[in-house]
């Protein structure tokens, strides 16, 4: 194993003299590819850097911000990085970071980009003697500046995890009310919903809000008037009658996964399938590339959306197991965005 293993990953040359190791010796691993520079004036041991996942390798750079600037806190993507939130395919280019006296312009270098941002105490929290952002306020640093499929995936994840509350996120909006690019904020908070799984629901969720559908009902559990399981879609639109369902790659190409088992997983797809159509349902499936324009989302839900669908069945809530028209998160939920649409509308911001 590499001497250098020892040192965290990735490392400076004061890593190398203070863990008693030569900066001779480090410039003889470098020419034998013992260690790799992964930025400028910044290393790490190879082989084991080159088979991190691309996240991964930027989590571990955000770690190393943290902890080689001082004057500085990880922020927007890679703060929702370290706090384990979704995330697209391909990570920021360089780790963000908020410097702490909002006086100097933005400024950074080849793998740390820093920008302005007031910073009062009660955003940061100290973890492991370093500071770091509260999560609300990663939240909508996020859907300031990200796409907004994104920053929804993360607002979701937020809420999902227990992290924020809407009015955690209110509250930090309400804040940074003259930061630029605050808007863009507004309709990730109208939408967010911790029910939400992954990426590719949220992703799914925005595409459908672009084009102008409904804001459907995630994970809602459908049983047939026998109390018999039917499925339980990614997205259900109860009023038009349309259930929705996401398909990524990932259901079924698995690591390790047979043709048996995929074909399993397959035919119960197409159960549920037919167990929704049956409770009076019509389905509609779009995968993560469609996810990202979302025209192929709004003509299938167009072409399925009934007028007055008479469905034949029970619909629970996924997140209490009560009856969907009596569940507390989805009265919470439109209680919500009637408060943030009055708000929004009354204050023109």
């Amino acid at each position: 194993m590499s001497r250098f293993a020892v040192l965290p990953q990735p490392f400076v040359r004061p890593d190398v003299v203070a863990a008693g190791l030569s900066l001779r010796t480090m410039n003889r691993a470098v020419l034998s590819g013992e260690l790799g520079l992964v930025s400028k004036n910044l290393y790490a041991v190879q082989p084991a850097w080159s088979l991190l996942t691309s996240w991964e390798a930027h989590r571990a750079m955000a770690e190393a911000a943290v902890r080689l600037t001082k004057d500085a806190i990880v922020s927007h993507a890679s703060a929702a990085a370290l706090l384990g939130l979704p995330h697209p395919t391909h990570p920021p280019d360089h780790v963000t970071m908020t410097v702490l006296d909002d006086v100097r312009t933005s400024r950074g270098d080849t793998w740390r980009r820093l920008h302005r941002g007031a910073t009062p105490y009660e955003h940061i929290v100290i973890q492991n003697g370093a500071p770091r952002f509260i999560a609300a306020r990663t939240v909508i640093d996020c859907a300031r500046e990200l796409h907004p499929r994104d920053a929804l995936a993360i607002a979701d994840g937020a809420l999902r995890s227990g992290m924020v509350t809407h009015a955690d996120l209110w509250a930090m909006r309400c804040h940074q009310r003259r930061w630029p690019k605050v808007t863009n904020a507004n309709a990730v908070l109208f939408l967010a919903d911790g029910r939400r799984e992954n990426w590719l629901e949220s992703a799914s969720a925005w595409a459908a809000h672009r084009w102008g559908l409904p804001v459907g009902v995630p994970q809602v559990v459908v049983l047939d008037r026998a109390g018999r399981f039917v499925a339980r879609p990614d997205v259900l639109w109860p009023d038009h009658g349309v259930a929705g369902e996401a398909d990524g790659l990932g259901k079924y190409l698995l690591d390790g996964t047979s043709e048996e088992s995929v074909r399993r997983r397959l035919m119960a797809e197409e159960q549920r399938q037919a167990g929704l159509t049956d409770v009076g349902f019509e389905v509609v499936r779009w995968t993560p590339h469609e996810a990202v324009d979302g025209s192929d989302i709004h003509a299938r839900f167009m072409a399925a959306a009934q007028c007055s669908p008479t469905i034949d069945a029970e619909l629970l809530c996924s997140c209490c197991g009560g009856s969907l028209g009596d569940c507390a998160v989805e009265a919470h939920l439109a209680t919500w965005r009637r408060m943030l649409t009055k708000e929004l509308a009354q204050r023109m911001w």
